[in-house]
């Protein structure tokens, strides 16, 4: 019998080749959408659950508030973990975890390392890794011991065997032994390095050990199996007035609010986007949006073949009456047209698994992923299997149930109308179609707009043709201002300047200043970096009040400080002359109030910041050049820099190419958007030509009447295109709330965010209406343009 089911399905399906061609494409592109947006969620939300106790490992995060400060960290000090394995059994293990950049030297090769982490022991018990020489269990016994990854070993050695006992230079000067090779770490894995010393090493990691106010360090633990989360974390409270009330003057334990929370490991990906220094990671805001788009392009699809289905009804209404006629049971039609659907959806699949294999790599390139896909892999075809049978049954279904229902009488007299045969149906599932895709049409359009805003906004300060040279070792630090001289015998080097913070990449410092004004204590919580007189000048920041600095400080016992405009609002203050701020003990006035610029991201606040004039400080040299001669400057500097430190690695980057690398997730994001929103939209015309089709030859007869009374060629497209866009426009209605509230909710995602006008919903209307028009046009003006002779010839 399922012999004889296929073999009808087969020839329906090729004896209607425009429909089969419809349904398959929109069938094909849905489910691959579908699966290549699958993986992507599915390796979001992977991240950390290979590991064996991931359903046990919490992380550390704080929410400290005082006055009007707030923090929300990842990080904690470095006796949360001991000191809580100690007094509380349900910690089993502690881990900290502390990232850094060193500069690696071996003989006369040396590598500036931006990802390397200061580790306990622990993290191999913690975190699974596959090790290429040596083992988890003794990389980190000894104090001196460090573990490579396989590209730094390439880097330094050019292999990854062989290397255990050798011998590598951090720091320009500290020795440490090779423990350990082991394989990069997972890509869905949040904590990524390229080498790992150990934590309690003072020489290399200069975290003060004993210090609870030192917010510089991620502290895991891992739980006892048993242990209710809840509960531990209700006595936290206690340990904070135990441990760290006094530390940071809270001695009644009231004045500041200090919550401790445990984030689980699982989450740490997704759900940290909110804490300080990690505004920039994923969120479940895009696994939602992905998510929801994919479930929205096979919607359409199978929308397409449920439309199509029962608009050909009329076409086979007499080949359901003659099998009804002869004995046919409803059971019988229904599993005859389910296996068309079926067959319909695994020749989609079939197609779809070519162009998956075929489109993975460029979707990889564009989502930033490393994502695989194998039909020889069991558990892959067992879903692609089971998606195919419900994408099957759900495109199917109804249609099957509604041409079963068929009176054999009526048909086979010829009196079926097919005006109540899903017609109200195809017409709502229309206004569904259009009205996703004008909500992809519109977020299309905000999220353009908003990456425009955030490639193009004034940051305060003039980014471009500034290279900013890193100092991350010693000797470079210590050669700072000879190089800075030398630098600027050049007329191509405009200005230099030498500072210890970082603009664009990275956190600053962070401390508490006191400030001081009629008597009373302001204390404010803020990022602050050291400077020295050129730095307002290299940046072009400008003076909002008082003066910049000047370069006749003499030494590190005088002080010369300049706040921007967000400290003197947050101070409330009327200007910089209201009151003092105490550096190292001593309250000094303020010289200057700079306009507020951005530090980072416009994902981040401009938050209150402090500068500090310093005769001797490191991290930085940033380089103003001409322009005039972009890479003679660059060569210039290099030249300059490997002169005064030989053996150095040279690590540039110009400052506006590092603010725009912050973007690099967003951009990708939104390119993912802009292309499903087109698939979404393409698919969704594609169904549209196909009812196009379909009305037009149900009123071949009527058209031809039309034309022999004198009706124009113009009257008859209006006649077949104004229903279409009726529907369209009821889309339009429906969209444009819908769309506006999402796109709201996702824009909270940005400190600085462009703004929804009244023209977005318009475009999206007017996009969607012109879209619709192009696609019914074809068939409109093909019917309109028929004989009407041809048409009438049967009657």
């Amino acid at each position: 019998m399922f012999q004889n089911y296929f073999k009808i399905a087969w020839r329906n399906l090729v004896r209607s080749k425009t429909y089969s061609f419809l349904i398959l494409c929109g069938l094909a592109t849905g489910m691959t959408c579908a699966v290549m947006l699958g993986l992507y969620v599915h390796d979001e939300l992977s991240f950390d659950g290979y590991h064996a106790q991931a359903d046990d490992i919490y992380r550390l995060n704080l929410n400290v508030k005082w006055a009007d400060n707030e923090y929300n960290m990842g990080h904690s000090s470095a006796p949360f973990g001991p000191t809580m394995k100690q007094d509380y059994a349900e910690v089993k293990d502690m881990l900290r975890v502390k990232p850094r950049d060193l500069t690696f030297r071996m003989g006369e090769k040396a590598a500036y390392v931006k990802q390397i982490v200061f580790s306990d022991p622990s993290l191999f018990r913690f975190f699974e890794y596959t090790f290429i020489e040596g083992n988890g269990e003794n990389a980190l016994k000894s104090q001196n011991s460090v573990v490579l990854t396989e590209k730094l070993a390439l880097i330094l050695f050019g292999k990854t065997s062989g290397l255990i006992g050798k011998v590598v230079i951090v720091k320009d000067s500290i020795p440490m032994t090779i423990s350990a090779v082991m394989q990069n770490a997972p890509a869905n894995h949040h904590l990524k390095f390229d080498a790992v010393l150990p934590y309690e090493n003072k020489q290399v990691n200069d975290t003060n050990q004993r210090k609870w106010d030192n917010f510089n360090s991620w502290t895991y633990l891992l739980l006892d199996h048993q242990a209710n989360v809840s509960h531990f974390e209700a006595k936290m409270p206690a340990f904070y007035k135990k441990y760290i009330a006094k530390v940071i003057g809270d001695e009644t334990g009231t004045k500041v609010s200090f919550k401790i929370a445990l984030q689980p490991l699982k989450d740490i990906h997704l759900k940290s986007s909110h804490l300080l220094g990690e505004e920039n990671g994923s969120s479940m805001a895009y696994v939602y949006t992905f998510a929801t788009i994919a479930i929205f392009i096979l919607l359409i699809a199978i929308v397409n073949y449920v439309n199509l289905a029962t608009a050909r009804s009329l076409s086979r209404a007499k080949e359901i009456g003659v099998r009804k006629a002869v004995g046919s049971q409803k059971s019988q039609l229904v599993k005859q047209f389910l296996t068309e659907s079926m067959l319909m959806s695994f020749l989609a699949l079939i197609l779809s698994v070519v162009l998956i294999i075929s489109l993975l790599p460029v979707f990889n390139t564009v989502s930033g992923k490393s994502l695989t896909f194998s039909v020889s892999d069991i558990k892959m075809i067992g879903i692609l299997v089971g998606f195919a049978v419900a994408t099957g049954l759900l495109s199917g279904i109804y249609p099957a149930f509604v041409l079963s229902k068929f009176k054999p009488a009526l048909v086979l007299k010829g009196t079926l109308s097919g005006a109540g045969n899903g017609y109200f149906l195809r017409k709502s599932l229309v206004v569904l179609q259009f009205s996703i895709s004008i909500v992809m049409i519109l977020g299309t359009i905000v999220v353009y707009r908003q990456l425009q805003y955030m490639r193009n906004a004034e940051l305060g300060f003039d980014q471009q043709q500034v290279i900013t040279l890193s100092l991350k070792g010693p000797a470079a630090q210590k050669s700072a201002e000879v190089l800075k001289n030398r630098l600027l015998e050049n007329p191509l080097i405009q200005k230099v300047s030498r500072a210890d913070g970082n603009v664009g990449d990275g956190l600053n410092n962070k401390t508490t200043f006191s400030f001081y004004a009629k008597g009373a204590e302001i204390p404010i919580g803020t990022e602050y970096f050291h400077v020295d007189a050129d730095f307002l000048d290299v940046m072009k920041i400008k003076m909002k009040d008082g003066t910049g600095f000047s370069g006749d400080i003499v030494s590190d016992s005088s002080f010369s400080v300049v706040v921007n405009q967000a400290m003197i609002k947050r101070l409330g203050w009327k200007d910089k002359t209201t009151g003092l701020i105490e550096v190292d003990t001593k309250r000094v006035p303020i010289t200057g109030v700079i306009s507020d610029f951005h530090l980072r991201s416009l994902h981040n606040q401009i938050e209150p910041l402090v500068l500090v004039l310093k005769k001797n400080n490191s991290g930085n040299l940033y380089i103003r050049i001409s322009g005039q001669n972009t890479r003679a400057a660059l060569q210039y500097v290099q030249n300059v820099f490997e002169k005064t430190n030989p053996g150095q690695p040279f690590e540039y980057a110009f400052l506006d190419q590092t603010f725009a690398k912050q973007y690099q997730s967003d951009e990708r994001k939104g390119s993912m958007f802009l292309s499903f929103s087109g698939i979404a939209i393409f698919v969704a015309c594609m169904g549209l030509f196909g009812l196009a089709t379909f009305t037009a030859e149900k009123r071949t007869k009527e058209i031809g009447v039309r034309k022999v009374l004198g009706a124009s060629v113009a009257s008859v497209i209006s006649l077949l295109s104004l229903d279409f866009l009726k529907l369209v426009s009821i889309s339009i209605l429906i969209a444009a709330p819908v769309g506006g509230y999402i796109m709201k909710v996702w824009l909270r995602n940005f400190a600085y965010q462009t703004k929804l006008e009244w023209w977005m919903f318009l475009f999206a209307g007017s996009l969607s209406v012109i879209v619709a028009l192009l696609t019914v046009s074809f068939q409109s003006i093909k019917a309109a343009l028929r004989n009407p002779v041809q048409s009438l010839r049967s009657e």
